[in-house]
């Protein structure tokens, strides 16, 4: 923004200095460094002649001397004036960044000597430095320099400085519009103004009056504008020469309480008096702006010629110095330039040789990297293989002792055919959990949330111990809070997880006792609210020195009465699937008295209808099922048998493909309802045979079943075609719901 310099800059410097040539200086300064040394007295004084009379260049050229000699002669007092008549110059050429460089150093000089008059003048020119910059934070920053400077004022009982002040601060109150700042301004302003307009020794009131109409003219108090205005529009003042500047204010503030006061005809009068004044100030205003290019240009131009001389006059001075020290530096030049020699070869060998350890600790990097990661594929491989493995035989044997278990003529060998499947879904559950804490510890688990009916859930969870529940004489409790909804959304698979296991340990670890699962809910908050899940047994109990272990893989806190058979997976299982649903488990237990796990999960609420839609939450008539044609493909004799068995049972019609091509050409000569196809075949395996039939045949519902873990072939499956997938060993009722779903929708 172009700079303009107000009435108080120039009043500052010359209150300044008349306090400095008049005045008894501040105690804190040395009065000898002050008023007896006339040299520097004299260029000060010179220097401010030529600023006041516009000779911008001379009063830099002089004031950089002044700041030269005065740190020559180590006066303080005229180093702060010094550097503060050079913020003067560098305002006047616009140059505010080292303007305010200068009343900085001066400002530090100012306190350095305690002087609270040249400590004032430097906060106001630094409120005026910060107001040309403009921004929100140097505006505040520009009023608290104001509000120190106003303090100092009072504080010396300085009323020509403060005086000026206070014009300052209104003026540029108004400039950046903060008028309620300006209110209180206005109020001292009218406390001072009387008297320097009834002496008119002061020549102030001249720059006050148009300011003060301005402020109420921007209030709108029109009427106050104009009693500030009146008793001043014939003042001899105000039409000299120098200050037309402001009787071309006075018109201007005064045409416009005119017409906020609906008298147009003399506020056109005044804006022609304002008009042609301003013509003529506009004049004098590119004579002077001339004057300042100029100065910039000259002041510019001594910069380059002080740096410059001052150049040829270091040069000057080592020409001489080299002269004489000659021999010896060339000497020590030798000597530096063998060391560097010396110890850039050297440099240059260790460089090298840390270069090739650096390369080769990248390539034991990279093969480590390589190794690694050839290692996790073949983790993953073979926990595949395992789980395909393993998981198929146990179908067999989950299979057939379930349907053997609903056979009404085998009731004698029903507890042996309990111990049969109990034994075979310990054995899964085993599986499962080495491929758990496998899955986590490779961040392969993701959440899976859906909508599900939170009191059937617990439900069937504890339903699934009824044998071990017997087999210890357990007796299990569900106490689920009345504000608990029954519909919510959420990851129920892994809740499944966590419960399972704790629900598995205090079953396993209490005999002839009771097993408590207790559900609290806090009141919901946007649709979001919070169960906390607490399992408590009257078991055994865990040792204090043992709680924290537990909770570390194939870790058990057996004690010395008993024995229990497991992997130690179960706890960190839950550990780590709670860190994953970002919650985690809490113990309390004495040795003996029992245990109390808990944890608090969130989930959002579901409106009661949404049920109807929710797949999951449906209730199938499994007599759909009878007469409907369903293809079985797979290449286990054995499954084939289990699959066609559970079929059997709901008179359904089976055929049976033990391989991809015989299904296919099945498919293609026989309507079928649904296919259930094994993913893992010798010669065309499930993907390529559900591609292929896809070709011929987009709308056959096609289940595939698998053994695999169901995130490493997730996209696979779907990707090829399938409708959907059920892993074996499944749990029956949910095989038929998934056959019935997609029969249906078919």
């Amino acid at each position: 923004m172009p700079f303009k310099r107000p009435l108080y800059l120039l009043v500052f410097i010359i209150s300044s200095f008349s306090f400095a040539q008049d005045s008894d200086p501040n105690p804190a300064i040395d009065v000898s460094k002050t008023k007896e040394n006339t040299t520097l007295k004299k260029i000060d004084s010179l220097g401010l002649a030529a600023f006041m009379e516009g000779r911008y260049s001379d009063s830099f050229k002089t004031h950089a001397e002044l700041l030269d000699k005065a740190k020559q002669a180590d006066n303080d007092y005229f180093i702060q004036k010094a550097n503060s008549r050079l913020g003067y110059d560098f305002l006047e050429q616009h140059d505010t960044i080292s303007a305010e460089k200068s009343i900085t150093k001066a400002m530090e000089y100012a306190i350095k000597i305690k002087d609270d008059r040249s400590l004032g003048e430097c906060y106001m020119v630094l409120s005026f430095i910060y107001f040309i910059k403009g921004d929100a934070v140097k505006i505040r920053k520009a009023f608290d320099y104001m509000d120190k400077t106003v303090a100092l004022n009072i504080k010396m009982k300085d009323t020509i400085n403060l005086t000026n002040t206070y014009y300052n601060y209104l003026n540029n109150a108004i400039k950046v519009n903060y008028l309620d700042k300006g209110e209180a301004i206005v109020t001292k302003i009218n406390e001072v103004l009387p008297k320097m307009a009834v002496s008119r020794d002061s020549l102030f009131y001249l720059d006050y009056i148009p300011l003060v109409a301005t402020f109420y003219n921007l209030k709108k108090d029109y009427k106050q504008a104009t009693k500030y205005i009146i008793p001043y529009l014939d003042d001899p003042n105000f039409k000299k020469e120098r200050f037309t500047i402001n009787m071309a204010n006075l018109y201007k503030e005064y045409s416009y309480a005119l017409e906020g006061l609906k008298d147009y005809k003399e506020a056109l009068y005044y804006t022609r008096l304002y008009d042609s004044l301003k013509t003529f100030n506009f004049n004098k205003q590119k004579t002077r702006e001339a004057s300042v290019i100029t100065a910039e240009f000259k002041v510019n131009e001594y910069k380059e010629n002080a740096l410059k001389s001052e150049f040829e006059s270091q040069l000057k001075t080592e020409k001489i110095k080299n002269k004489s020290n000659m021999n010896y530096g060339l000497i020590i030049g030798t000597i530096v330039s063998l060391f560097f020699l010396t110890h850039f070869y050297l440099t240059s060998k260790r460089r090298k040789k840390l270069v090739q350890e650096v390369n080769i600790k990248n390539q034991e990097y990279l093969k480590a990297k390589e190794e690694a990661e050839q290692l996790s594929k073949s983790k993953s491989a073979f926990f595949s293989t395992v789980s395909h493995e393993l998981r198929t035989p146990l179908y067999g044997v989950i299979g057939l002792s379930t349907i053997l278990l609903e056979d009404e003529s085998l009731d004698k060998h029903k507890e042996d055919l309990n111990v049969l499947k109990f034994s075979a879904d310990y054995l899964l559950a085993l599986i499962n959990d080495v491929l758990e804490i496998s899955k986590i510890d490779s961040n392969k688990i993701e959440k899976a949330k859906k909508t599900f009916n939170i009191r059937n859930y617990i439900t069937a969870i504890c339903a699934s111990f009824e044998y071990m529940l017997i087999q210890n004489k357990n007796e299990i409790k569900i106490n689920i809070s009345d504000n608990t909804p029954t519909l919510i959304h959420g990851d129920s698979i892994h809740l499944s997880r966590i419960l399972m296991n704790l629900i598995g340990n205090a079953c396993k670890f209490t005999e002839d006792g009771i097993i408590s699962i207790d559900l609290i809910t806090t009141p919901s908050k946007d649709g979001i609210l919070a169960i906390k899940f607490k399992i408590s047994d009257t078991g055994i109990g865990v040792p204090k020195n043992k709680q924290k272990t537990i909770f570390e893989e194939f870790t058990q806190a057996n004690s010395a009465n008993y024995n229990y058979q497991g992997t130690g997976l179960g706890l960190p299982i839950v550990s780590k699937l709670l860190k994953f649903l970002d919650s985690e488990i809490h113990l309390e237990s004495d040795l003996g008295k029992g245990a109390l796990f808990y944890f608090t999960l969130k989930y959002e609420t579901v409106n009661a209808g949404t049920l109807a839609d929710n797949q999951a939450l449906m209730v199938f008539d499994y007599t759909l099922l009878k007469d409907k044609k369903i293809l079985i493909v797979d290449d286990n004799r054995i499954n084939q048998i289990v699959t066609k068995k559970m079929l059997d049972k709901e008179d359904v019609i089976c055929a049976v493909a033990s391989n991809g091509d015989d299904a296919i050409a099945m498919i293609k000569t026989n309507a079928y309802d649904a296919v259930l196809m094994d993913i893992n075949m010798p010669g065309k395996d499930g993907i390529e045979t559900t591609k292929e039939i896809r070709q011929f045949n987009t709308t056959l519902p096609i289940i595939a079943l698998t053994a695999v873990e169901i995130e490493e072939a997730r996209s696979i499956i779907f990707n090829s075609g399938m409708t959907d997938f059920v892993v074996k060993p499944y749990d029956v009722k949910k095989f038929k719901q998934v056959i019935i779903k997609h029969i249906i929708n078919a």
